[in-house]
């Protein structure tokens, strides 16, 4: 049994067109959303508070029908085998990353050569000179 407080705090929507415009997907997804929707059977749209998703929920069932995500959707239709759809700019995203991801390297910071401390950015010992 589920407890009320036990839920996460949601903000339902009237329209799915509605939660999709909060939710602001990548634009080159929206068409891919839109036909992966088309068809599934729902009653209310909701958002939860951490905004990970947009739900899509039959009326009386336990378990929403579909979870979309700013890179998948994941379906889980009420007759049928649950099945995943990847979205463009989640893919796009996943190669940019990895193009542009690189080795972040320390900064060199010079020392005295007599008592061995950082120096600062004057290039003169504080406690040498």
């Amino acid at each position: 049994m589920t407890l009320t407080q036990d839920i996460e705090p949601r903000t339902y929507f009237r329209t799915f067109e509605a939660a999709l415009a909060d939710f602001k997907p990548p634009a080159e997804n929206i068409d891919q959303i839109v036909e992966t929707v088309r068809g599934l059977r729902y009653e209310h749209v909701y958002i939860p508070e951490s905004r990970a998703f947009i739900a899509l929920e039959p009326a009386g069932a336990a378990s929403p029908v579909a979870f979309i995500s700013h890179g998948y959707i994941a379906v889980h239709p009420e007759e049928g085998d649950n099945y995943w759809v990847e979205l463009p700019a989640h893919q796009a995203a996943a190669k940019g990353f990895a193009a542009v991801a690189e080795k972040v390297q320390e900064a060199v910071i010079p020392t005295c050569a007599t008592c061995f401390t950082n120096l600062p950015s004057t290039g003169m010992c504080d406690y040498c000179d």
